[in-house]
C-alpha cells in the first residue's frame, strides 16, 4: 500500500488506519507504511498509536463536518445577500428606466403638442387694458374641475365639449362685470386642477369624447381664449397652475407620480399660445403665491381635508397662510378659521353621474374673490 502520487499524507495516514481496522495489514506494517525509516516503535507502541490516532480521525472527521455545514450556511446567507442586493438593484433600475422612461413619454407628448399647435388657427392675444387706477385692486379667478372630455346627460346635467364653452363664457362674461365694478386692475388666474377627465378609471374611458391630449388642447385653447378676452379689462394677467388627479399618465394612482400629469400640457400649451408666463406648482398638485401681501396656498384638494389644511400648509412653508384655495369636491365653501379663508371652487361640470350616487346635486360654478376695500367673492354661476 505505497502512497498514490498526488496523496496527501494526511489522505494516506487516514487510508492506512483504514487498512489496520479491516485487518488488511498489521501493526507492523502500518508503523513501516506510515513513517518508514523512522519507525523504530515496537508493535505494541504501533498498536496504542493505532487507537490514539484512530480517535484523531473521528475528531477531526467531526469538526471538518461541521465547519462544513457552517461554510454551507455562510455560502447560503452570502448568496441570499447577493441576492437581495441583486433584486434592490433591479428595482432601482426599474425604477429609473420608469423615470426615464415618463420623462421620455412627456417629453414627446410635448413635441405633438408643438406640432399639433402649428395646425391651430392664429391665435391673437389682446393687449392689456390702458386704463389708470389711482389704487391697484387685486381678484383671483379660480378655474377648476371642468373634466372637458366627459359627457353627461341625466336629468339635472348635460355637458360636453360644447356646453364647457359656452359655460366657461358665460363666467368670463360675469368675471368682466365684476372686475368693472371693483376697477380691478391686477387679475390672477388659477387653473386649480382636472381641468381634463383623463383615463383614471374604466368608466370614463366609456364617456370621454376626445383622448386626453386632444382635451388637454382643447381645454388650454378654451383658457387662453378667455385670458385673452380678460386681458383687454386689467392691466396685468398673473397665471398658476396646479395639478388634478384626474389627468395622471397612468389610470392606478399608486404606480403614478403626481408629477406624470397630462395636465402639465395644459400649462406648456397656455405659456406658447399667450406668451405670458405661468407660474406652475412644478409637477406637484399644489403650489404658493404672494398678491398685495397676502400669501395664499392653492392646492387642487385630492390630497388635502378642509379640517387640517390650515395646518398642514403652515408646517410646510413655515408660514400661515392668509388664504387656502381649493378644488375637487365640486362644491363651494367659503371659511374663515380665525381670519385664515379656506375657499373651495365649485366646477364647471356640474352634477355628474357618481355626484348622484351619492345624493349631491351642484350647479356649474366658478369663484371670484375681489380684495376691494372689503374682500368680496363671488360664486358665479354659469347658467
Amino acid at each position: 500500500m505505497n502512497r498514490k502520487k498526488g496523496e496527501s499524507y494526511l489522505s494516506y495516514a487516514r487510508r492506512l488506519t483504514a487498512a489496520v481496522d479491516d485487518n488488511v495489514i498489521d501493526y507492523d506494517a502500518y508503523g513501516d507504511l506510515l513513517l518508514g525509516a523512522d519507525n523504530v516503535y515496537s508493535s505494541e507502541n504501533i498498536r496504542k498509536f493505532f487507537y490514539g490516532f484512530k480517535k484523531f480521525l473521528e475528531r477531526y472527521d467531526e469538526d471538518s463536518l461541521k465547519d462544513s455545514d457552517d461554510v454551507l450556511q455562510d455560502f447560503e446567507e452570502l448568496k441570499w445577500e447577493i441576492y437581495k442586493e441583486r433584486c434592490k438593484n433591479q428595482d432601482a433600475k426599474r425604477e429609473l428606466n420608469k423615470f426615464y422612461r415618463d420623462e421620455a413619454r412627456y417629453e414627446n407628448l410635448v413635441e405633438v403638442l408643438k406640432n399639433r399647435l402649428e395646425d391651430l388657427p392664429d391665435f391673437h392675444m389682446n393687449e392689456f387694458s390702458t386704463i389708470h387706477y389711482p389704487i391697484k385692486k387685486y381678484a383671483v379667478l379660480q378655474l377648476s374641475d371642468w373634466h372637458l372630455g366627459i359627457k353627461i346627460d341625466n336629468a339635472w346635467n348635460y355637458y360636453d365639449i360644447d356646453e364647457a364653452k359656452r359655460r366657461a363664457e358665460i363666467i368670463i362674461n360675469k368675471t368682466i362685470d365684476k372686475i368693472q365694478l371693483h376697477d380691478v386692475t391686477d387679475l390672477i388666474v388659477e387653473i386649480n386642477g382636472d381641468m381634463v377627465n383623463g383615463i383614471i378609471n374604466i368608466g370614463n374611458q366609456t364617456v370621454q369624447e376626445e383622448d386626453v391630449i386632444d382635451q388637454s388642447m382643447i381645454v388650454a385653447e378654451i383658457i387662453s381664449n378667455c385670458i385673452s378676452i380678460l386681458a383687454k379689462h386689467v392691466s396685468n394677467i398673473k397665471i398658476v397652475t396646479t395639478l388634478g388627479n384626474h389627468g395622471r399618465l397612468q389610470s392606478d394612482k399608486k404606480k403614478c407620480l403626481t408629477g406624470n400629469n397630462f395636465e402639465k400640457l395644459i400649462t406648456e400649451f397656455i405659456s406658447l399660445r399667450t406668451g405670458l408666463p405661468v407660474h406652475s406648482s412644478n409637477g406637484l398638485d399644489f403650489t404658493s403665491f404672494e398678491i398685495d401681501g397676502k400669501f395664499i396656498c392653492v392646492a387642487h384638494g385630492q390630497n388635502d381635508r378642509v379640517s387640517n389644511v390650515i395646518e398642514d400648509f403652515s408646517k410646510i412653508y413655515k408660514r400661515v397662510p392668509d388664504e387656502i384655495h381649493l378644488g375637487h369636491t365640486h362644491a363651494y365653501k367659503d371659511i374663515n378659521d380665525c381670519n385664515i379663508f379656506v375657499t373651495v371652487n365649485g366646477s364647471l361640470v356640474g352634477t355628474d353621474d357618481y355626484a348622484l350616487t351619492v345624493r349631491k346635486i351642484t350647479k356649474p360654478a366658478q369663484n371670484l374673490i375681489v380684495y376691494d376695500t372689503d374682500r368680496c367673492i363671488y360664486n358665479l354661476i354659469a347658467e
